[in-house]
């Protein structure tokens, strides 16, 4: 299975969905490269320094939903390391491996940034915090399968309209584990301002450890 090619063009659709029609069509120029001189190397060239991704940054504006905003970045950064990963087995000459990539693509996060208050240490996730934390290890596991499969663009699609199971799945499992370990959440997308404990508005960054013996979170660096 051309998986060089699947992956380019999902790529392709997602930049052309989301109104980005001159980078849409810089893929597929990378994309007509492989296809018809099997050069993986194209794409790879275009983010140097001198290539039309080089100050490519994704437009928040183009996405009014900032949940959806950060999971089709999300998405886009993971399917572009993909198709340099696939690219360079090429350049290599080595096998595509799905079961390789299933196990070191992507590995699960073990640190879950939050929000810390300077004067109590009171600690509070975000919504946004909780999907930082799992957006990785869901995003690849969806690449794999799309791949797999032979659905790569469905299972993009069901990723940046947040209908993927697996997100609300491991939504859940975070959150159990934060209320395991008597740390504060919510699941808005908002930025903490101020201590709902001794009420300071001197809001810092601090470090959950995913423990590996207990279903808890344990606060780093306290």
């Amino acid at each position: 299975m051309d998986y060089y090619s699947m992956v380019l063009g999902a790529i392709q659709k997602l930049l052309a969905d989301i109104g980005q029609k001159k980078y849409s069509d810089v893929v597929g120029e990378c994309l007509e490269k492989w296809k018809n001189d099997g050069d993986c190397t194209m794409f790879g060239r275009e983010f140097d320094k001198r290539g039309r991704f080089a100050d490519y940054r994704l437009d928040s504006s183009q996405i009014s939903d900032i949940e959806k905003g950060f999971w089709t970045g999300q998405t886009l950064s993971a399917l572009i390391a993909m198709s340099a990963q696939i690219s360079a087995m090429h350049q290599r000459g080595t096998e595509i491996d799905l079961e390789f990539m299933r196990k070191n693509f992507g590995v699960d996060n073990e640190i879950m940034t939050v929000s810390k208050c300077a004067g109590c240490g009171r600690l509070e996730a975000t919504g946004m915090d909780i999907d930082k934390y799992i957006s990785k290890i869901v995003i690849a596991k969806k690449i794999v399968d799309g791949m797999e499969k032979d659905n790569l663009n469905e299972q993009v699609e069901s990723i940046i309209t947040m209908t993927a199971p697996e997100i609300e799945k491991e939504r859940g499992k975070a959150t159990a584990r934060l209320s395991n370990s008597s740390i504060a959440f919510t699941e808005k997308y908002v930025k903490v301002k101020g201590c709902l404990k001794c009420g300071s508005s001197k809001i810092t960054e601090g470090r959950l450890l995913k423990s590996i013996k207990e279903n808890v979170f344990v606060p780093l660096g306290r």
